[in-house]
């Protein structure tokens, strides 16, 4: 605790179960007297910390019946710039995750990066893509517009790839820029500003700054090493009745769970119960360690609620930025009427990658890259297992990209990022990942960025650090 007020602990770890969803919307709170015997605290440390929680609106208290856990209000959307005005009005009140990730090269140009989320260098030139961009070069058409659905040829590669009953036609998929754009079509055509959502939490923080810039009142639920806790959703919809669930079911950012098959269904069977449509964003499906994760949500849709997103970023590399939707011919059709605004996604890259599916390198080219994730991930695990005496927690992904490691209690994870960032090492804070920056014991690591003997060095950077600080917070 350090010369923090004891209060100023109560309220981080109450704030923090709020905002992750471990203590759902419209949970009672516990009279101040039994959490303050529970913690072994006064009752007026409960009672600070309980205002201050008031104050931020994440609980309110009703006559006679306690305080109960309040739906965090939305942030404001984005605002319109006043031109005669030299002090632009900022975007919205949270901060920049985004840009934040993408520029720690920048500014740290020689980091070791567990920070980003991708495959790293050392598997691009190994894809054989680079031919094909050739060839698509070549073809004069790839130098000018295609169908703002995107190219048929490789709508109908996609269809073949994903394999699902359900989508059988080009009609019923659309190309994007990246699954962010995909993202901002479905949330610009199912909710509007001041409508609510539903996500886990924590989860991808793109989709939260998406969310949050637009307006929306995201209510989180926790997710657990089963995937998101389908019983915690169940009582949300008793109260709320949001414009759709977001999900990244299979290997989960940032935590590698995997939503079981048992909710899967069950998932499904609410969709249909409510008729909540699903966004399934299945980036990580194909980057599996060992077993093949369970059958997509989408595969297992008889009712047509399930939007399914999905992105090459993941599989080859992010600057591909080409990412698909499937979903009912309706739905598809609204949305490439909501693309002609835009139409933003290369021609070329689109030819390319419509060949490099043609020739069938795709499922070598994982295969070949998932072997080399394994030994990533092995490698980064003999540093972390040692660490587990100090107090660190996590478990082994099973696929995509990340270990989520608790920390020991009383470590300060942005000193520690900080830290980090100036001793050679990137690494990403587990608060970016929730609706407001909060004290929390997380921190991701990406294993697929750097090769073996980069992993050696930056986790022996990283353990002296660690060490260290926990030598300090004792």
């Amino acid at each position: 605790m350090g010369r923090n007020p004891i209060y100023t602990k109560v309220y981080n770890e109450l704030r923090y179960k709020i905002l992750s969803g471990d203590l759902p919307i419209g949970s009672l709170l516990p009279p101040e007297r039994k959490l303050a015997d529970q913690l072994g605290v006064s009752r007026n440390t409960v009672v600070r910390a309980y205002t201050e929680l008031e104050a931020e609106g994440l609980i309110a208290g009703k006559m006679g019946s306690g305080r109960y856990v309040e739906p965090l209000p939305p942030l404001p959307a984005f605002s319109r710039v006043d031109w005669r005005s030299q002090h632009y009005e900022y975007l919205h009140a949270s901060p920049s995750h985004m840009e934040e990730l993408l520029s720690v090269t920048d500014r740290y140009p020689d980091t070791i990066n567990f920070a980003h989320g991708d495959g790293g260098r050392h598997t691009i030139f190994e894809s054989g893509l680079m031919e094909h961009v050739k060839r698509a070069a070549e073809r004069s058409p790839s130098y000018f517009f295609t169908s703002v659905q995107g190219l048929p040829e490789l709508r109908e590669h996609l269809i073949k790839w994903m394999a699902f009953a359900q989508i059988s036609s080009p009609d019923q998929v659309c190309v994007t820029s990246g699954s962010q754009e995909g993202l901002y079509l479905i949330t610009t055509l199912l909710a509007r500003q001041g409508d609510c959502i539903v996500t886990e939490m924590p989860t991808y923080f793109g989709s939260l700054q998406l969310f949050q810039s637009l307006g929306m009142q995201i209510i989180p639920v926790p997710v657990d090493r089963d995937g998101m806790r389908i019983d915690v959703l169940e009582g949300i919809l008793a109260r709320s009745r949001p414009r759709f669930i977001y999900t990244v079911p299979t290997f989960h950012n940032p935590t590698g769970s995997t939503l079981s098959l048992v909710r899967r269904k069950q998932l499904l069977s609410i969709s249909e119960k409510y008729g909540i449509p699903i966004v399934e964003d299945d980036a990580y499906r194909h980057l599996h360690l060992d077993k093949e994760a369970p059958p997509a949500l989408k595969e297992l849709d008889l009712c047509g609620n399930v939007i399914y997103l999905n992105t090459f970023s993941k599989m080859l590399f992010p600057g591909l930025r080409i990412g698909w939707v499937a979903a009912s011919r309706p739905f598809i059709q609204r949305m490439a009427r909501l693309r002609e605004l835009t139409i933003s996604t290369s021609t070329l890259n689109q030819y390319a990658l419509a060949s490099f599916l043609h020739d069938g390198a795709l499922r070598p080219h994982l295969a070949r890259v998932t072997r080399q994730y394994a030994n990533q991930a092995e490698r980064m695990e003999s540093h972390l297992r040692p660490l587990r005496a100090l107090g660190l927690n996590y478990e082994k992904p099973d696929g995509g990209f990340y270990f989520w490691i608790s920390l020991p209690e009383g470590m300060k994870v942005r000193s520690l990022m900080q830290t980090c960032h100036e001793a050679g090492v990137s690494i990403t804070s587990g608060d970016m990942f929730l609706l407001r920056e909060a004290e929390q014991p997380f921190i991701r690591l990406c294993y697929t960025h750097e090769d073996i003997d980069q992993i050696d060095a930056g986790m022996s950077i990283l353990t002296r650090i660690l060490s260290s600080q926990k030598e300090v917070s004792r």
